[in-house]
């Protein structure tokens, strides 16, 4: 049939072929896996302003057991880049050869600018010295929560060290008031909260090299320093009338109550040694800043010193596109529209990330510490997680329960026995 207004031909074919261009084109995909965790769709806010600024789509699918997934080959082979939760993970697919070296896509130059030497070393290799992951986030452990209102009461104290929060318990508490909640029962896994205690003793009384020794277990729990810290713990805990519950309440009841008591104007407690997990279970009508908040575990010869945990960026795919996702990912600039959120709990690992746009006052306080530690090399990664499993998520735990549950007198054989599984 011939078209009777030939005028309208022209503008309708470049009509018809704009549409078919559109709908055959069909833009690149970058594909993130990794696992569930909070705020994810902040985190995908984020990938939307990536796509947009690289023109391709980027979609993030979370799974259980990411590190099992690359491992098994389930469909990884449809994914570019992932997160790892743990960096003995990181470095395990790094040496089975299922994720690349960094450095494909990151100069050594960026990387020492940007990241403590602690956190490259913790996601390189021994056996072929490449550097596998770089560290995506990072969560801090080493903090002491108080009830505001309660902390004042006592005279708002400041501690320069371990030995200061020891000597003002002893002088100030009194039966029927404790001044701690120290509940740490978790399951299967109870003892993990002890761990960080011992950690935060290690690293803040006898510094980052005694530490790293421990965590890569190239000293033993008879080490002197080792069993002092264990024993440093008893020296909170088994206060007389210091800890609520008593020392027998510690390893039986959950550490999710120790928020909800904090704040209880029931409860005397004032203090909760745990990290920034804590922040997950106060009461909803309760507000940081106001009701409750936080210090640094203190320390005088390191302190700026920081244990934490982290999630680690790999890179399954070589790609062009990969590569300049992965770019994106660990830039100064990443992070901005998630931190800029007033309920916002991203740290970034960059020590040089932008967090002028942060809103959220713990989230700032948290950022601040975290940067001070990276700045001086004294932020230390969870040691337990660093360890090997069996030690670390098994064999630590139960002589932490043993030693709280059994006290001092158990110290050497607690001791042996889990040097006997080293």
């Amino acid at each position: 049939m011939e078209l009777k207004n030939k005028k309208l031909f022209i503008p309708i074919f470049i009509l018809l072929t704009s549409v078919f261009s559109y709908l055959a084109y069909s833009p690149k995909e970058i594909a993130i896996a990794g696992p569930y965790f909070p705020q994810i769709d902040y985190f995908e806010e984020e990938l939307d302003l990536i796509s947009r600024d690289l023109n391709v789509k980027i979609r993030y699918v979370p799974f259980s057991d990411i590190e099992s997934e690359i491992i098994e080959g389930n469909n990884i082979e449809d994914f570019d880049l992932a997160i790892i939760p743990n960096p003995q993970g990181v470095v395990n697919l790094g040496e089975r050869g299922l994720v690349y070296p960094i450095t494909i896509a990151l100069e050594k130059e960026i990387i020492d600018k940007n990241y403590s030497d602690h956190l490259q070393n913790i996601t390189t290799s021994d056996q072929d010295k490449n550097m596998y992951g770089v560290l995506f986030r990072l969560i801090p452990n080493s903090l002491i929560w108080y009830d505001v209102e309660k902390y004042q009461k006592i005279g708002a104290p400041k501690f320069d060290s371990y030995e200061d929060i020891v000597l003002f318990t002893k002088e100030n508490v009194s039966n029927g008031k404790p001044l701690w909640c120290m509940d740490i029962e978790s399951g299967a896994s109870t003892g993990w909260i002890a761990s960080n205690w011992l950690e935060d003793i290690i690293l803040h009384n006898y510094g980052p090299n005694v530490y790293d020794q421990w965590s890569q277990q190239k000293i033993t729990p008879k080490n002197n320093d080792i069993k002092s810290s264990i024993l440093s713990i008893g020296e909170i805990i088994f206060i007389d009338n210091a800890v609520y519950g008593g020392k027998n309440r510690i390893i039986n009841k959950e550490f999710r109550n120790n928020s909800r008591n904090l704040v209880d104007s029931n409860n005397t407690c004032v203090f909760s040694w745990s990290g920034h997990f804590a922040n997950m279970y106060f009461p909803s009508d309760k507000e940081y800043g106001n009701d409750y908040d936080f210090f640094k575990f203190p320390s005088v010869e390191n302190k700026n010193a920081m244990v934490g945990l982290g999630d680690s960026l790999v890179i399954l795919n070589s790609s062009e596109d990969s590569i300049k996702a992965f770019n994106s990912l660990t830039s100064n600039g990443f992070g901005q529209n998630w931190t800029s959120h007033a309920d916002s709990m991203f740290i970034s690992a960059n020590r040089n990330s932008n967090i002028d746009k942060i809103k959220n006052p713990l989230l700032l306080k948290e950022t601040t510490l975290i940067r001070n530690a990276l700045n001086e090399d004294l932020f230390r990664y969870d040691a337990s997680e660093l360890m090997e499993r069996r030690i670390g998520a098994d064999h630590l735990l139960t002589a932490l329960k043993n030693y709280i549950s059994f006290g001092n007198l158990v110290i050497n054989s607690i001791s042996q026995e889990l040097e006997s599984q080293y």
